[in-house]
């Protein structure tokens, strides 16, 4: 049989997805493999990667015992941004990983900011580093950790580890790199300026490939762990975010996206190349020949405040039970508001402490409002940050992708609260789908997208004038909010 299959893999930041699709994204195989992160203190996040090692592993044995390995055309991967592994001369972890939503910097960022500020070609940086951010990781543990910092040979993020793993290779991609707070933007290159500001040697950095491009295969090892006669070429890949955008039709006409996962993202286009003040630039450069720059902006907790509302409040894993209950009726006439920055907040209000609240309960409030809060809550910090970061053109629509965009009812308040159509791709394909883009694209040299089957959900005049005013009275809260933080921005 030829080879006409391609592997995507996600390392998300709790679980890996392993996908096999064909050239026309017909899915094949698909599998989730859930796992646990460590929080030895409180505000700490890590992880060790050799469990994305192992569960990657896992998934492929897996995938081979339904797809023959001989049809495997090309592997690529995506995954977490910011989370920065450290490695040793021996391509081994010195410690954990420090995760993207770590906190444990927050005490140091001021610092860190000044420094940045203080030449002009670093200026830049100061208004992107934040908690998580691999300049920060590498700091805290070269303060605090010394003997581990001595052992580091290379930082690698998290799917640049896998890759490690799966080809020996040391490699990254240009969306990690620009969004490190360790790359020159201007220069498209490492900063040669951060390095002697913070005393970095540059044998610490990896070399920067476009995502496409083919960094090695499979190596005999690995070849032999998974019971396979012939090694498979591997890609760089990119962030999740990139590979979100590149699922929903590429970077030509691009429209703005929202990614609702364990972060909530906005990703909009920057068809100038301009650098944005707020935000987050991002170089998504899929091949020598291509470059885009998208601009991102995270709410934090994302999607995650719908688990921790359905999971530790409420005490059920039956999201469309609970979902049933609200009354469509109820949607922009709820009293109660929801503020979801629940774990500290980067792009608004570069708040680390940032925290939730709920406002406008009576002793008449039921759990279904403030359920449907909780939903409505996301959906207007996703509007407060996308037009925080916009362009002066109006968008013709959002494409939502991410576990949030299954729910029917969330859909619709985002499309009623934004007051856009919202374009769901029905297939549920997702960032790991990108990365078997990137596959296709390094193996076969260019990629088509199929004909779209998405779903279009349009805004409802009535229902979304009325959001209007709620998110005015939203905005109210979220200035009185944010002086509860502990830190102003």
């Amino acid at each position: 049989m030829s080879a006409s299959v391609y592997v995507g893999l996600d390392i998300g930041t709790t679980s890996i997805k392993v996908a096999a699709v064909t050239k026309q994204l017909e899915t094949v195989f698909e599998k989730q493999y859930a796992y646990d992160y460590l929080v030895p203190q409180k505000g700490w996040t890590e992880i060790e990667p050799d469990t994305w090692g192992e569960l990657v592993i896992k998934g492929l044995k897996e995938l081979f015992q339904h797809v023959p390995a001989e049809t495997v055309a090309g592997i690529g991967i995506t995954g977490q941004m910011h989370t920065t592994v450290f490695v040793d001369e021996h391509g081994l972890s010195v410690r954990p990983a420090i995760m993207w939503n770590d906190n444990r910097t927050k005490s140091s960022l001021s610092e860190i900011k000044q420094r940045l500020e203080s030449k002009a070609e670093t200026v830049h940086l100061a208004k992107i580093v934040s908690t998580g951010s691999p300049l920060a990781n590498l700091l805290w543990v070269k303060e605090h950790e010394p003997e581990q910092y001595q052992q580091i040979n290379k930082f690698l993020i998290a799917k640049d580890y896998v890759k490690l793993k799966l080809t020996g290779t040391y490699t990254t991609d240009y969306c990690d790199a620009s969004t490190s707070s360790l790359y020159d933007l201007y220069a498209d290159c490492w900063s040669e300026e951060v390095q002697e500001l913070f005393d970095l040697p540059r044998s610490f950095f990896p070399d920067i490939r476009p995502a496409s491009t083919i960094i090695g295969e499979l190596t005999k090892e690995i070849c032999r762990e998974l019971n396979i006669e012939s090694t498979i070429p591997v890609v760089s890949g990119t962030g999740d975010n990139v590979a979100s955008a590149l699922i929903s039709g590429g970077f030509e006409n691009m429209q703005p996206l929202v990614s609702l996962g364990t972060s909530g993202v906005v990703v909009i286009p920057n068809a100038h190349h301009q650098l944005k003040q707020i935000g987050k630039n991002v170089v998504a450069k899929l091949t020598d020949e291509d470059e885009a720059i998208i601009t991102q902006g995270t709410v934090q907790s994302g999607a995650k405040i719908n688990s921790w509302w359905m999971e530790k409040i409420l005490r059920t894993n039956n999201y469309t039970k609970e979902q049933e209950e609200i009354p469509l009726t109820l949607l922009g006439e709820n009293e109660v508001l929801f503020f979801p920055h629940m774990n500290g907040e980067k792009t608004l209000f570069a708040d680390p402490n940032l925290k939730g609240a709920f406002i406008g309960l009576g002793l008449e409030t039921r759990r279904a409002e403030m359920y449907l809060a909780v939903l409505e809550g996301l959906a207007f910090g996703i509007r407060q940050l996308f037009l925080s970061l916009k362009n002066d053109e109006a968008p013709q629509y959002f494409t939502i992708v991410g576990g949030g965009a299954k729910s029917e009812l969330w859909i619709k308040i985002f499309a009623n609260v934004l007051g856009y159509p919202i374009k769901r791709i029905q297939t549920s394909q997702e960032a790991v789908h990108g990365a078997a883009i990137l596959a296709i694209m390094g193996v076969e040299g260019s990629f088509v997208f199929p004909k779209s089957d998405a779903q279009v959900i349009p805004p409802d005049p009535v229902i979304s004038a009325k959001y209007n005013q709620r998110y005015e009275n939203y905005l109210k809260l979220s200035q009185h909010l944010r002086l509860f933080g502990g830190e102003e921005s």
